[in-house]
């Protein structure tokens, strides 16, 4: 890890003046959480002040950590010259045994700010540290009814005897006892809930509602689907010399963000997925923040997975489900390829959410009269000089202008050609002949 002083202190990068136990503290947060440095002998104004006795203060350094960050986290301590002064940079690398305290608490890096964490956050950690996650946890159920499920295993994969053996080599049996995942996967799973819902035009009024619970997630899934079908429309569009089909928000891409919500929702809490239908997109929230060791940047770009859910995951890869572990954002990034609409990606400590747009929607703009005359001549031709425009609608030379400026304010028509050769086009035809 390289350090640029002058860009002062972040959420890896902590300054101290001098030595104090206080730094411990963000001692345990780097070895939780991800990387860091903290760096000694640079006040709070980031001036370097230096560190006078280095030797003293790197060996009183060394045995704090060791004393009372507990279990031992991996950290190197370095000397470096700033500003023509000594400071002292101790690097701690996250690691893996979790979670790592200091006086029987842990800590987490907040922008510049170092905090003890929350309960749960607390048991992520001991998950974490185990290299568990938290569907596979045993839980008391004695008895499963996992007939959905074992229908699912039936027609996808071929396995037509699911016993406990069989649920055991996938990871949902284990010395004697169901888990988290199995029951989830049960008909009669009572901890992830669903709730589905379409807006009116007037968001404030609710068109449709249902509430998935009290069943196995693979229904759950289905039932999600079923709502696409209900509430999303498919138009034909001409294409140059074709016809085609397009769905206001792609399937695929619905599928993706359904199946990525419930594999690597956050079950320990206590709120449901929501899926929300409106005339212009589709938003699925899912409880809990990015899984520890997981940055936004790595969430976008798609390319490192750390699973909330691991079996859950395992389970959806194997009934096809999701095709590939880890490439959920990036896939459905890519079904938008063609698109000028593309989907967002928003998360805070307790959500992920993901916003797929329908790639068909046009505001509705109104139009006076006139305007709407010049819209209907430029859908039965596919361009028009302005004298044209005129003389159909019998107004004067001013007056068209104005209705064409208007129009082009407003995005509906587009201007092609200079000087005399000026015509005009419907914004949508434009766009096929470019594209």
């Amino acid at each position: 890890m390289k350090i640029n002083y002058k860009l002062g202190e972040n959420k890896e990068v902590e300054y101290k003046r001098e030595y104090s136990k206080t730094l411990l503290k963000t001692v345990s947060a780097f070895a939780n959480y991800n990387d860091g440095l903290i760096v000694i002998g640079i006040n709070d104004n980031g001036a370097a002040v230096g560190v006078s006795d280095v030797s003293c203060i790197k060996e009183q350094v060394e045995n704090a950590i060791n004393d009372a960050v507990l279990p031992n986290p991996y950290f190197e301590i370095e000397t470096d010259i700033y500003d023509g002064k000594t400071v002292l940079i101790v690097k701690v690398y996250k690691s893996e045994n979790t979670p790592y305290t200091y006086l029987g608490k842990a800590y987490k890096r907040i922008s510049l700010t170092t905090r003890e964490v929350d309960l749960y956050e607390y048991n992520e950690l001991i998950l974490s540290g185990k290299n568990l996650t938290y569907d596979e946890i045993t839980v008391n159920d004695s008895e499963l009814d996992l007939s959905v499920f074992s229908n699912k295993l039936r027609k996808t994969i071929g396995i037509s005897d699911v016993d406990k053996n069989v649920l055991a080599s996938l990871g949902l049996y284990k010395n004697g006892k169901y888990n988290v995942a199995s029951k989830l996967l049960s008909d009669n799973n009572d901890i992830g809930k669903i709730t589905l819902l379409r807006y009116n035009k007037d968001v404030e009024l609710i068109k449709d509602r249902i509430d998935l619970e009290n069943m196995s997630i693979l229904s759950q899934y289905d039932k999600c689907i079923d709502f696409y079908f209900k509430h999303v429309n498919k138009q034909e569009v001409i294409d140059g010399a074709y016809r085609k089909t397009i769905e206001e928000i792609p399937l695929v891409a619905y599928r993706e963000a359904i199946a990525n919500a419930i594999c690597h929702r956050d079950y320990n809490k206590q709120s449901n997925i929501k899926v929300e239908i409106f005339d212009d997109r589709i938003e699925i929230t899912s409880p809990g923040g990015l899984p520890v060791g997981i940055s936004y940047d790595d969430f976008i770009d798609g390319r490192i997975s750390v699973p909330r859910n691991k079996v859950i995951a395992e389970i959806f890869y194997r009934l096809k489900l999701i095709e590939k572990i880890a490439t959920g954002i990036r896939r459905i990034k890519s079904y938008y390829k063609d698109y000028n609409s593309k989907p967002e990606f928003q998360t805070t400590a307790n959500s992920v959410r993901v916003i797929l747009p329908n790639v068909l929607y046009k505001e509705e703009i109104s139009l006076i009269e006139k305007e709407q005359k010049i819209i209907d001549l430029l859908n039965d031709a596919e361009f028009l000089a302005a004298k044209e425009i005129r003389m159909a609608l019998g107004v004067k030379k001013t007056q068209t202008n104005n209705y064409l400026q208007r129009l082009l304010a407003k995005g509906l028509i587009a201007k092609i050609g200079n000087g005399r050769n000026v015509k005009y086009m419907l914004k949508e035809k434009q766009h096929r002949i470019q594209y």
